[in-house]
C-alpha cells in the first residue's frame, strides 16, 4: 500500500514517445545510411513513406492512406479532398484544437460551431440544428481519445448530403462499434505529433477509400503533384487544386512505422489502467465521470471527472495537484487554451465567436477535470491516484 500523504512521481504523459527504443533508432539509422530522406526518390530510396501508408491502410481497414507532415497539414489536405470551396460552411465542435477551424478558414470556408455533450464530442442533435444551405462538411472530432457518436452523425450527414471528415488526431487506434476511427467518414485525419498516442515528433496522415478524394489530397499535399509526381490525378475533368508541400519525410515514416507496431500495446495498457482507476472509484459519493459513446472503443488516454460547479472543479484541481496528480480543468475563463473556441485567436474575432456562441459547451467544460491515464502506470500509481481522488471528493 502507498503510505498516506506520501507523494509518488508519475511518468510524463507522452504515450508514444515513452515507447521509443532501439527499434526506432535502427529505423532512423537505416534511412540515414540510405542518404535518401525525401519521400519520392534518393540515392538508395527505401520507400519508407509508401510502406507506412500501406501498413496503416491495412491496420485501419481503408483503401488508401496519404502520409503528411502534420495533423494540421492533414486537415488542410483532407478538406481539399472533400472538395471544400470558398464560402462553404464546415460544422465542427466547440471543443477541438484550433487547427480544425484554421484549416477550414485557409480554404476560404466558414467554421460553424456545434455544442458538445458530456462525452467531450459533438452533439449530433446540435449538428443537425446548425445545418444550412451552405453546409458542405462536418468534422466530428474524437477528443481525448473519446469516439464521437458516429452512427447518429453519419445518419444526419447522409440525410443532408454532407461530407464527413473525422478528426482522429487524439484517437489513433480507437474505434466505434468495431470500426476503426477514421474509416467511418468520407475522410479521416491523424496526427503523430509528440503528445499523440503514437509519434514521430511531427507527422500526420489522411485516410479514405474514395479514389477521387485521395487524388485531390495528393494534389493538395504536394506542389509538384499537378505535373504528375506522387500519384494519380482526379477523374473529374478540369478539376484543379493548387498544392502546397505537406509531404512526410522518409525519416518520420521510418519512426512511425515502428510506432505503429506498438500502437495496440500502448492502447491496451491505457485502457487497462483506465478500467482499474474507474473500478477503484466506484461508489464515491457525488463523483461523475465523462460519458463515452463506446467505452470499448475509447483509446483510454484520460479519465475526466465532472464537478458540480466551476468552483468545485477549481478546488478539486488544486487539491489533486498538491498530491502530485497530473490534472487540469478543461476550461477556465481567462486561461488560454487552443482547444476551446473563445481562444482561437484570429478566428474567433473574425467570425464573431464569443461565450454566447456555444454556452452549453463552456458550461460543461468548466466543470471537467482531466486526469492523465499513462500507459506506464504501475499498480502503486493507480492505488495512489484512486486514494487521492477518493480523499479529495470526500472533502468537496
Amino acid at each position: 500500500m502507498v503510505s498516506k500523504g506520501k507523494k509518488i512521481s508519475f511518468p510524463p504523459m507522452f504515450p508514444g514517445a515513452l515507447f521509443i527504443d532501439e527499434r526506432e533508432l535502427r529505423a532512423v539509422n537505416r534511412v540515414i545510411r540510405s542518404k535518401s530522406l525525401f519521400r519520392y526518390y534518393g540515392p538508395k530510396h527505401l520507400q519508407e513513406v509508401a510502406k507506412f501508408e500501406a501498413e496503416f491502410a491495412k491496420y485501419l481497414g481503408v483503401g488508401r492512406v496519404l502520409a503528411t507532415s502534420s495533423g494540421t497539414g492533414s486537415l488542410y489536405v483532407g478538406m481539399a479532398g472533400i472538395g471544400l470551396r470558398p464560402d462553404d460552411e464546415v460544422i465542427m465542435p466547440a471543443y477541438t484544437w484550433i487547427s480544425t477551424a484554421a484549416a477550414a478558414v485557409l480554404h476560404g470556408a466558414r467554421p460553424v460551431l456545434a455544442e458538445i455533450d458530456d462525452t467531450l464530442t459533438m452533439d449530433p442533435d446540435d449538428f443537425e440544428r446548425k445545418i444550412t444551405g451552405k453546409t458542405r462538411a462536418v468534422v466530428p472530432v474524437h477528443m481525448r481519445g473519446s469516439p464521437c457518436n458516429m452512427e447518429d452523425i453519419m445518419k444526419v450527414a447522409r440525410a443532408h448530403g454532407i461530407m464527413v471528415l473525422e478528426d482522429c488526431a487524439q484517437a489513433c487506434g480507437g474505434s466505434f462499434k468495431g470500426t476503426k476511427l477514421g474509416a467511418i467518414g468520407d475522410i479521416g485525419i491523424f496526427s503523430f505529433q509528440i503528445n499523440k498516442v503514437i509519434t514521430a515528433g511531427e507527422g500526420g496522415a489522411v485516410v479514405t477509400s474514395n479514389a477521387d478524394m485521395y487524388a485531390r489530397c495528393v494534389l493538395a499535399h504536394d506542389a509538384a503533384a499537378a505535373v504528375g509526381l506522387g500519384g494519380p490525378l482526379p477523374s473529374t475533368p478540369g478539376e484543379s487544386i493548387v498544392g502546397l508541400n505537406f509531404r512526410m519525410s522518409e525519416l518520420h515514416a521510418a519512426i512511425v512505422r515502428e510506432q505503429l507496431k506498438k500502437l495496440d500495446t500502448i492502447i491496451s495498457r491505457m485502457r487497462r489502467n483506465k478500467r482499474s482507476i474507474m473500478d477503484g472509484l466506484k461508489g464515491v459519493n457525488n463523483l461523475r465521470l465523462a460519458s463515452s459513446n463506446d467505452p470499448e472503443g475509447d483509446v483510454g488516454v484520460c479519465l475526466v471527472l465532472i464537478a458540480d460547479s466551476p468552483e468545485q472543479a477549481d478546488l478539486a484541481t488544486s487539491m489533486l495537484t498538491e498530491k502530485g496528480i497530473g490534472v487540469w480543468r478543461l476550461y477556465k475563463r481567462g486561461v488560454v487554451d487552443g482547444h476551446v473556441y473563445p481562444y482561437w485567436r484570429g478566428i474567433s474575432e473574425r467570425f464573431g465567436f464569443d461565450e454566447s456562441t456555444c454556452p452549453r459547451s463552456l458550461e460543461i467544460l468548466q466543470r471537467m477535470v482531466h486526469l492523465d491515464v499513462n500507459p506506464l502506470l504501475t499498480t502503486n500509481h493507480i492505488k495512489y491516484m484512486v486514494s487521492a481522488v477518493r480523499d479529495v471528493w470526500s472533502k468537496l
